[in-house]
């Protein structure tokens, strides 16, 4: 690659640093990713209502499996181009490119229709609400109903993160960030709109990254230009990108039906338990910022090197990955435990008690439980940066099995409290399988 580009090649030179060099655009980002999805929710909580706060936290399984089949098919085409990256074969990785944006049209387009239909009777058969229904079903049509705009996004940024580059996506990302929150204010609170404002102020946004993104790396890096003929399909590269993004889309489809299993028994207990729910989700998702991105991109170093056949550099950059995400993790469960109220006041007033201490019981169980999240994450990233996916999905089968029966068992024994503890039981129980893989060296064979 010429010297003016801004990718890193995680091939060459010592893993730790590598993977902090690599990590931190990326940290940075998922900041402002994350506050590009939290200011919708701090907008409703303390400007609008707890019942619009809730409204929107009752959808997180449905957008949820909206952004899961994204980041499958996303890994997909950053598993190919990665590992093309990582042999040097620059003709495949401009190839795959091409590949890669026809796909994303077309899956943003057909999952958008499919969505827009069947918010309403999905938000019915989850038990949603009626408190709550109308909300949830305009946050989804809206959101969801025009996907193409984050699928579009997030396959520029998967491919410029597929050779390394992990600033280009955050520079702009920071930029379209602000934007959704001055038009989440005009919108939601200037015109008044609640929560349809917020939902058009995020596909805006989402919009412009898209467009943004994509003019921007085909400006850098003419490596990429694909043509009109790399854009046909071209069943070489399908069906490898199908091999890899079948099991990922049946692992986390696996995962948000068991998300929606869990979102009924959750409903069943009535808005503000409902609202508790998506208080300490929120709550966690500010704090595992601090060492997510670490564990992610990790998928990234393990398939470019695992294009080069440097196994030994795997193990070895897992072992340093391991060391910095320990520290990590550490300072993500002391700011849990220790300043989750204050967290939690972030996004709804302190008069709403009831929902306050039911979202403050789930923040602290989750809490004490994230080296187990960081483990699942760190382990499953690695083996499907190698393409390896199917420990990956026996790890989501356990960990959904264990979510669904014991949100159900523990709930009906000790009420919301046990679907809190349902999620790090999971856990738990889902590094098994791809931690034993691993060990075992088989993912040392070349697919």
């Amino acid at each position: 690659m010429k010297k003016q580009t801004a990718n890193i090649d995680l091939t060459q030179g010592e893993p730790m640093r590598l993977l902090i060099l690599f990590s931190i655009p990326m940290l940075v980002g998922s900041v402002f990713q994350l506050l590009y999805s939290m200011v919708d929710s701090i907008v409703l909580g303390k400007f609008i209502s707890a019942r619009a706060f809730a409204s929107v936290g009752a959808t997180t399984s449905t957008t949820g499996f909206v952004m899961m089949i994204c980041n499958a098919l996303v890994g997909a085409f950053t598993i190919q181009i990665s590992q093309a990256f990582g042999a040097k074969e620059m003709k495949k990785v401009k190839h795959i490119v091409g590949q890669s944006m026809m796909l994303a049209l077309f899956f943003g387009c057909v999952i958008g229709l499919i969505m827009a239909g069947a918010c309403a009777p999905l938000m019915r058969l989850l038990g949603t609400p009626a408190d709550i229904f109308d909300g949830s079903v305009t946050y989804i049509r809206i959101t969801c109903g025009l996907f193409i705009a984050q699928m579009l996004y997030n396959t520029c940024a998967g491919i410029l993160r597929a050779i390394g580059d992990s600033r280009t996506p955050l520079y702009f990302l920071i930029v379209c960030s602000l934007l959704n929150i001055v038009l989440d204010l005009l919108f939601a609170v200037q015109m008044e709109h609640g929560v349809a404002g917020v939902a058009w102020a995020t596909v805006l946004a989402q919009f412009i990254s898209a467009v943004v993104c994509f003019g921007y790396m085909w400006k850098k890096y003419p490596s990429l230009h694909f043509e009109l003929p790399d854009m046909m399909p071209d069943i070489e590269v399908l069906q490898p990108f199908g091999r890899i993004a079948a099991p990922m889309c049946f692992q986390n489809s696996m995962l948000t039906v068991g998300m929606m299993v869990i979102t009924r028994v959750i409903n069943s207990f009535g808005s503000d338990v409902v609202a508790a729910y998506t208080l300490g989700s929120r709550v966690e998702q500010i704090v595992t910022v601090i060492f997510s991105q670490v564990a992610f991109s990790f998928s990234v170093y393990s398939g470019q090197n695992y294009g080069a056949r440097l196994y030994d550099r795997i193990s070895n950059g897992l072992k340093d990955a391991a060391k910095l995400l320990a520290v990590l993790v550490g300072i993500a469960m002391f700011v849990m435990l220790t300043f989750g109220r204050y967290l939690a006041l972030l996004f709804i007033n302190a008069d709403e008690t009831v929902i306050l201490e039911a979202g403050l019981k789930m923040i602290r169980i989750e809490g004490i439980f994230l080296p187990a999240l960081c483990t699942i994450w760190l382990v499953n990233s690695a083996l499907r940066g190698m393409g390896k996916i199917r420990p990956t999905i026996v790890s989501s089968i356990i960990e959904l099995g264990a979510k669904i029966g014991f949100s159900i068992l523990l709930s009906s024994l000790m009420g919301y409290i046990g679907i809190w503890l349902a999620a790090p039981i999971g856990w738990v129980l889902g590094i098994v399988p791809g931690a034993l893989y691993y060990r075992s060296g088989k993912w040392k064979e070349q697919s």
